[in-house]
């Protein structure tokens, strides 16, 4: 976008400068001025330049300013220099061309979108347990997930969204325990869903009787034995049972917009034959050996050459280690191995569109290709840590390179406030406590969503008390996912969550509700002002208060903060972004007259601009999933 032109002439004619006076090839840098009143970009040359030859800085940077003043005519954005005694060069916009090319680019449908790349990416996330329904731990890593895969598509890039499902593990295992064993019904109460009832009611409730009887363990063991091998009626079973808890599960994960290209099974993998193929690999290689003495006597064991540490892979008794499922699946992620599985339509069209694929074992291809990209993108929270690294040792080991294509995308836990505890009957000592999915200490998505759904649907009717109830419940429905999904998102992602209830209900301020009011807004204006937008040169030129010149330059600079937030795995960036923009929108709305302006070229153009900050906003709000309504 514009800003990026900006930048570009700005370098540039400071490189030409530097060339003439004799300072030869340099690398420039601009930055943003820490106070606006500088001017629209920074640049800090001058002062690295003077150190370097023993000058003032302040006569460096007047020395420069002198012969990129001489430029400013072939560049269409610069509009001036200025040199600062602190050695810095200050450079302002030509707000005129800026502003009438800017606001003409977004219109025209020009919105940084970035041409392919050729670069491909797999993004795994989400991977709830298929015991229960998605907390609010879970949700942070799906917004977190789905940010990521939307901003990666929008810089051009070709990603697969993948959905691990772990149909394997002691979690499930424990719900069948508790169907098959304590005579617990496989069908949930009525207006409960299948997820919270298997989650809240079965999952707690087999955890508490594993503690009081330690033989029904032994039923835990039958289970997992029958779910590994595939064959059985139990394992015919608990496939039943998995399939019909993740599709609750999806229902929630599609109500907060995430949407994925394929489902990965563990049950699967197991079978694919890769983990066999992988751990031969590993034992040729050297990355795994087998210890017959001390207290991993009978494993297989990752040496761990940092701190000298054995990572068991594979039990004395030959069953294998969560990591040595990791392990295939990752390789088969950046194309370490060959592909064993076939692709079959799971889903034809998932809510908002495109079809989910899911891996099978010797079906057809259906045309569809998975795994083999070039990055693979693993968000996983912050504990796994120390297992993704050893992931990325033995892909290294495997093939030179291979561990800078496995990134882990790690994030902070959800921790529950005090407040949030105790509503939920828990007494706790600290200000916060971790959740805990066998103690029922966690908050359910679908619970948060109800109790967001009911405030905006309270404060939509109020506002609009002749609307039918279909749109009231539309709109409350799309503030409630944009409230969740933004409060997730707009923390740092390796900082720690507390998440309160009542907080969360708050709509004021920096939050999601906030992004969707003020497009409505901007929509508004256009609908009442009834005439068409336009921005032509002389309409730009009467647009010199300094509340549009800031909307201007803060919406042309969307593509950059959509980069920042690619390069550093930050959905949070576009967040951000996007609540600046919108606060500069409604700060220009409050101090500038559009609609009752009397003169119809300033009053098209401010409307003009309207429409630009509008789009702009909406794809920023695409990027982070958040909801867009024309009317609140």
């Amino acid at each position: 976008m514009k800003f990026l032109e900006f930048e570009d002439e700005a370098k540039r004619i400071v490189a030409e400068a530097c060339a003439e006076l004799g300072y030869g090839e340099v690398e420039v840098e601009v930055a943003l001025p820490p106070n606006p009143t500088y001017g629209d970009l920074s640049c800090a040359l001058p002062m690295r330049l003077a150190k370097d030859r023993s000058e003032e800085p302040s006569d460096t940077a007047v020395k420069l300013a002198s012969k990129v003043v001489g430029r400013l005519k072939t560049t269409k954005y610069v509009g001036a220099v200025a040199p600062h005694r602190g050695g810095y060069l200050n450079f302002s916009i030509a707000y005129a061309k800026y502003i009438q090319d800017a606001v003409e680019a977004v219109t025209s449908g020009d919105l940084g979108r970035r041409d392919a790349t050729g670069r491909s990416y797999a993004i795994e996330h989400t991977n709830v347990n298929p015991n229960k329904a998605l907390h609010v731990g879970h949700a942070r890593n799906l917004v977190l997930g789905d940010s990521l895969v939307r901003v990666m598509r929008f810089l051009g890039n070709e990603v697969q969204a993948l959905n691990y499902i772990d149909d394997s593990g002691a979690q499930v295992a424990d719900v069948i325990v508790g169907f098959r064993f304590l005579g617990i019904p496989d069908s949930a109460p009525a207006g409960t869903k299948f997820d919270t009832y298997c989650g809240d009611s079965v999952y707690t409730r087999v955890n508490k009787e594993y503690a009081t009887n330690p033989s029904l363990k032994e039923k835990q063991s039958l289970v997992l034995r029958e779910i590994e091998s595939g064959e059985g009626e139990i394992a015919v079973y608990s496939k039943e049972i998995v399939k019909r808890i993740l599709a609750a599960q999806l229902e929630t994960c599609w109500r907060l917009g995430a949407r994925y290209d394929l489902l990965n099974w563990e049950s699967q993998l197991i079978h694919s034959g890769m983990w066999e193929s992988v751990f031969e690999r590993m034992k040729s290689e050297g990355i795994v050996k087998f210890e017959r003495d001390g207290e991993n006597r009978g494993c297989w064991v990752i040496p761990d050459p940092d701190t000298g540490e054995q990572k068991v892979v594979v039990r004395s008794d030959g069953t294998a280690v969560y990591v040595a499922k990791d392990i295939p699946y990752a390789a088969w992620k950046i194309g370490l191995t060959e592909d064993p599985f076939g692709y079959e339509v799971y889903i034809s069209a998932q809510p908002g569109g495109g079809a989910l694929y899911s891996t099978n074992l010797g079906g057809e291809k259906s045309g569809m290709r998975f795994g083999g990209a070039q990055t693979a993108i693993s968000v996983i929270d912050t504990k796994q840590s120390y297992l993704q690294r050893i992931v990325g040792r033995v892909l290294e080991r495997l093939e030179k390179g291979a561990a800078s294509r496995y990134v882990h995308r790690s994030y902070e836990v959800v921790a529950l406030s005090k407040g949030a505890a105790a509503q939920l009957g828990f007494d706790i000592g600290g200000e916060f406590v971790h959740m805990s999915g066998r103690k029922g200490l966690y908050v359910n998505v679908d619970a948060v969503l109800a109790g967001l759904q009911k405030k905006a649907s309270e404060e939509t009717r109020k506002r609009n008390p002749e609307d039918p109830e279909e749109w009231v419940d539309d709109t409350a429905e799309a503030v409630a996912v944009a409230a969740l999904r933004y409060e997730l998102l707009k923390q740092d992602p390796d900082k720690l969550i507390v998440f309160d209830i009542e907080e969360s209900l708050k709509f004021q301020g920096d939050t999601g509700p906030y992004l969707m009011y003020t497009y409505a807004r901007a929509r508004r204006i256009l609908e009442k002002a009834g005439e068409k937008p336009l921005m032509t040169a002389e309409g730009a030129g009467k647009l010199v208060r300094e509340q549009e010149r800031r909307l201007v330059k803060k919406l042309s600079m969307m593509d950059i903060a959509a980069s920042v937030a690619g390069e550093y795995m930050s959905p949070k960036e576009m967040a951000k972004f996007a609540h600046e923009l919108a606060a500069t929108f409604n700060d220009f709305y409050e101090g500038v007259q559009v609609i009752r302006e009397e003169d119809k070229e300033a009053r098209l153009a401010r409307l003009a601009l309207v429409d630009a900050a509008s789009s702009v906003l909406a794809e920023a709000m695409e990027m982070i999933g958040i909801p867009l309504r024309e009317r609140i």
